[in-house]
């Protein structure tokens, strides 16, 4: 088994008798959604899960034996586990963990009672990337496309080189759960911020207008990057996400 870096670790929180699954991104960590989960918890009470997707926290090689089943097979199963064990559970999940949120809410809506995608892609990617994942001889390793942070002397921690095989692996993911919006009809709030580097602010539209809940709030962040769970606008998210989570609680 691959060592998992420091500050990877996946964490839990025990709380009340609500749960919140909280997914990190494509080649990060929990390092990216530690602050979101820990205050989720201690300002407002929830019990938080947020495990380690497979080949991630460790390495790119060790990224490379892995697809999008195991990644999606990671949050199905965290998922399981915490609806076992309470009354009622959340999602919310950064970038790919936001597909992986919004994945979960279509394919089990009765486990899921409201989500918080933050960041996530549903269609539209970067040209670059696009151009990356059609290319007929690409390269196996990209540069990371991690850290796209507008607070100075924050960094993500997050590969420094990004599998292009695993880049595919993502692209499909993507490609079957924007096939899978319309299913979703639980309470959803999409966060994006309006300057977001690699998933732009068409994504956060698209999941909005494609979902079918009665209930679809969005919130655009201002002073944040892609990774705005650890930038300028992270408390905002915390604030929002808890404030929503709470409220659906009580209903």
């Amino acid at each position: 088994m691959a060592t998992i870096m420091k500050d990877a670790e996946p964490f839990a929180f025990d709380g009340g008798d609500v749960g919140v699954l909280v997914l990190h991104g494509f080649t990060g960590s929990t390092q990216s959604m530690r602050y979101l989960g820990e205050g989720l918890h201690r300002r407002f009470g929830f019990t938080v899960s947020a495990p380690c997707l497979p080949g991630h926290g460790t390495s790119p090689d060790d990224m490379e034996t892995t697809s999008y089943l195991d990644w999606l097979g990671a949050a199905q199963k965290a998922l399981q586990d915490l609806t076992a064990q309470k009354r009622k559970v959340f999602v919310t999940g950064l970038s790919m963990g936001g597909v992986l949120t919004l994945n979960l809410a279509a394919r089990f809506p009765a486990l899921v009672s409201g989500i918080v995608p933050i960041s996530a892609p549903a269609g539209v990617l970067p040209e670059a990337i696009a151009e990356v994942i059609s290319m007929g001889q690409a390269p196996t390793r990209i540069p990371g496309i991690g850290s796209d942070i507008k607070a100075p002397g924050i960094k993500e921690l997050a590969y420094e080189e990004t599998p292009v095989a695993c880049l595919r692996q993502l692209y499909v993911l993507v490609a079957a759960t924007t096939d899978l919006l319309h299913k979703i009809a639980c309470p959803t709030l999409v966060i994006h911020s309006r300057e977001d580097h690699l998933v732009s602010m068409a994504n956060a539209k698209r999941i909005a207008a494609s979902v079918s809940s009665d209930d679809v709030r969005l919130l655009w962040l201002n002073n944040s990057y892609h990774v705005s769970t650890l930038d300028n606008d992270k408390d905002l998210i915390l604030q929002r996400a808890g404030d929503f989570f709470t409220e659906l609680a009580r209903s």
